[in-house]
């Protein structure tokens, strides 16, 4: 499998694009890809005579474009790194939907895959304690970006539900 950092954001978009119209439409057309991407279709035909003679799509002139089975798996990952992206600039940093997605677009290129797995991770991990505790997702974090300071004990033990040891013996572990 290609490395995603080895190639282009152009060229990682054009993938993406692809595997959405694919969902939309039965069959994807070069006009539909420049309509898209809002770019003049010899544009269009350049990148797709590199992207077939890497091996992502099938392409004939005049004709249909099709991800090859190396293509799709490839915008797969692509857009669920963009999802986890996403989500959590939205879900934990509390950014506006249309900021979130914008920015996630940005990084979604260059992160390395290490780092989007712990991000996912970290998103897997907030949402099992939600569960667990039942908190609202990163309730201090989001006190803290909307107040500039952390939550008192008492807005913890209130709003997140959690109950805490007993503070004679020092402690503010979360009981279990």
């Amino acid at each position: 499998m290609e490395d995603i950092n080895d190639l282009s954001s152009s060229f990682q978009d054009y993938l993406l694009d692809i595997l959405k119209l694919s969902n939309e439409k039965k069959v994807v057309r070069l006009k539909d890809i420049a309509e898209k991407r809002k770019v003049k279709m010899p544009a269009v035909n350049v990148m797709l005579k590199k992207m077939d003679k890497a091996g992502f799509i099938i392409h004939e002139n005049y004709g249909y474009v099709e991800l090859t089975e190396k293509g799709k798996e490839l915008a797969t990952q692509i857009e669920k790194r963009h999802k986890v992206l996403y989500e959590f600039l939205k879900d934990i940093l509390n950014l506006p939907q249309e900021v979130a997605e914008k920015d996630a677009h940005k990084i979604e290129h260059d992160l390395d895959e290490k780092a989007i797995k712990n991000i996912s991770a970290f998103m897997e991990f907030v949402d099992l304690m939600e569960k667990k505790f039942h908190t609202r997702k990163c309730f201090c974090f989001s006190y803290f970006s909307e107040n500039g300071d952390l939550p008192t004990e008492d807005v913890c033990k209130t709003r997140l539900l959690l109950r805490f040891r007993d503070e004679s013996k020092n402690s503010k572990s979360i009981e279990r």
